[in-house]
């Protein structure tokens, strides 16, 4: 599903990104749009991407042996 249309981000992409931060909070909407190397445009995303590491964040942990191992 698409988080964002104006950088075609997905939710994959937020999965993938939370996963690689380890779980450790350091997981804003910020880094995650540097991480991608794009910026917000019209900023309708952000309470989505928002909600998304967030809900990442708690079922990441459970999560975190097998998405950590491959990155």
């Amino acid at each position: 599903m698409y988080l964002c249309i104006c950088n075609a981000i997905t939710d994959r992409q937020a999965r993938a990104h939370r996963a690689a931060s380890g779980g450790t909070g350091e997981c804003s909407v910020s880094a995650f749009y540097r991480a991608l190397g794009v910026k917000p445009k019209c900023g309708k995303c952000v309470r989505g991407v928002r909600e998304m590491l967030d809900a990442n964040a708690v079922s990441g942990e459970a999560r975190q042996d097998s998405c950590g191992a491959e990155g």
